[in-house]
């Protein structure tokens, strides 16, 4: 299990990013989360060691994507160098985590087809209202591996007609930090 934070960065998007860990976090070292910036990271599932082996094994969980949110406009200008690089790397697993589930069809790569096999988007949503906004979105997706996340939950929701066998996990959690 690694993280790949590709890009580091993001603009708020709803009451489920209103304390954000990234921006929290960003604080402390007096940096503006705002501002989305690819990141020295950015190359990292293809990178090879001296011997010509990839640094990151087969069959490994690469996190992606946890200081920004892989669909994040300001960020387009890089996606399709790191579906190239999703699409080389078959051999690993990309879980990603997105609010911005509206822009999906927009960002993804000509031969998606019915999604990439190691490929996993999950669809957060943090109240009722997202839900039935991101949901229907999300379940006309052609994406493989799907999974609804809850987090921060911010009050009550109902998933019931979003349940379906084509998801193929639930979470939910509360809020990080003091707020």
């Amino acid at each position: 299990m690694a993280e790949w934070n590709l890009w580091h960065g993001c603009n708020k998007l709803s009451a489920g990013c209103q304390n954000c860990y990234v921006y929290r976090m960003d604080s402390y070292y007096d940096r503006d989360s705002s501002q989305v910036r690819k990141t020295k990271n950015f190359d990292l599932p293809i990178r090879k060691d001296r011997h010509g082996n990839y640094k990151i094994k087969a069959g490994e969980v690469l996190y992606t994507c946890f200081t920004s949110d892989f669909f994040v406009e300001d960020a387009d200008e890089w996606r399709k160098e790191a579906w190239d690089m999703i699409r080389e790397r078959s051999d690993v697993f990309f879980f990603m985590i997105t609010k911005r589930i509206d822009r999906f069809m927009d960002c993804i790569p000509e031969d998606w087809g019915e999604g990439y096999e190691n490929v996993q988007i999950c669809c957060t949503v943090e109240n009722q209202d997202r839900a039935d906004h991101r949901l229907p979105i999300y379940k006309k997706a052609p994406i493989r591996h799907k999974q609804i996340v809850c987090e921060p939950l911010l009050g009550k929701i109902d998933l019931s007609e979003y349940l379906d066998d084509s998801i193929e996990l639930l979470l939910a959690g509360g809020e990080s930090g003091t707020k």
